[in-house]
């Protein structure tokens, strides 16, 4: 029996752009129109491809209306940035319109990240507690992921800056790229010693335990592999989270130049194929 539930497998279309930011709504509307051709049931929705289409012409219901018409779901939006600097203008300024169309669309989450490659813990904390309490107010769970380039490199430090933060809606990202490539490599000890629920999202993607150049974000933006092609070992980390109680959404997340020239629809399928083979579903 597969831990992952078929309903909570979700694609992060902006794979499908190659992690593009600014995207025009007929862009937007293909990618869209690409997962579901995949056989996706939802999207981890980049709140910035919801903002550049509305601004770019349509209608908040109409690109909210391009997923529903397709049946998928948004349980998830990304993401929050700016917030370790625990100043309250910035982090509203910056992450309150993510707030916003994670709750237009009715999602469960809200996905944030440190962009910085150094953070001072205790802004960073006041940051998160902001966080936590914008996505209280809204009915939302907010999940952190680590990057292992930036100031926040590591599952340990992200998880201790959740328990810093001390709010019950707040949870972790985990992605297989930066679970293999976090300084000292996978840390199941520290991963058995976090609850499940805390486990909000797993982004399905894999490497090669040795960085092939010497930019490790833009290796991760371009050359990231799919699930079970690379040495993330699954069964392992499958089987920690299994034995938390996990139940997270499952979001692959391969940004993949060579994947990207084959066009979305190709692209979107060899994801999902992968995926589920993975996952066992």
């Amino acid at each position: 029996m597969s831990l992952a539930k078929e309903e909570n497998l979700v694609l992060c279309d902006a794979t499908l752009v190659g992690g593009a930011i600014e995207i025009s709504g007929d862009q937007l509307k293909m990618i869209v129109d690409a997962t579901a051709d995949a056989g996706f049931r939802g999207v981890s929705l980049w709140a910035f491809h919801h903002l550049a289409a509305v601004g770019g012409g349509a209608t908040s219901q109409e690109v909210r209306a391009w997923h529903e018409d397709r049946g998928l779901s948004v349980p998830i939006v990304e993401s929050l940035i700016g917030w370790e600097t625990g100043d309250p203008a910035t982090i509203e300024e910056q992450c309150g319109p993510t707030f916003e169309v994670a709750s237009y669309y009715g999602a469960k989450k809200v996905a944030g990240v440190v962009m910085a490659t150094e953070i001072d813990f205790d802004a960073a904390t006041r940051g998160l507690a902001e966080l936590a309490r914008m996505g209280h107010e809204r009915g939302l769970d907010v999940c952190i992921e680590w990057l292992p380039w930036s100031g926040l490199p590591d599952l340990r430090s992200a998880w201790r800056l959740i328990q810093a933060a001390d709010a019950e809606n707040l949870g972790l990202v985990i992605d297989g790229w930066h679970w293999l490539r976090q300084p000292g490599g996978p840390d199941e000890e520290t991963l058995r010693s976090i609850p499940g629920e805390r486990i909000h999202c797993v982004q399905m993607d894999d490497t090669t335990a040795t960085a092939s150049g010497d930019d490790p974000m833009m290796e991760s933006m371009t050359n990231r592999l799919l699930p079970g092609e690379g040495e993330v070992d699954w069964p392992a980390l499958l089987g920690i989270l299994e034995e938390i109680g996990a139940d997270p959404i499952w979001a692959p997340e391969v940004f993949n130049v060579a994947l990207l020239e084959e066009g979305p629809v190709s692209m979107a399928r060899r994801i999902r194929d992968a995926t589920r083979k993975v996952l066992g579903l």
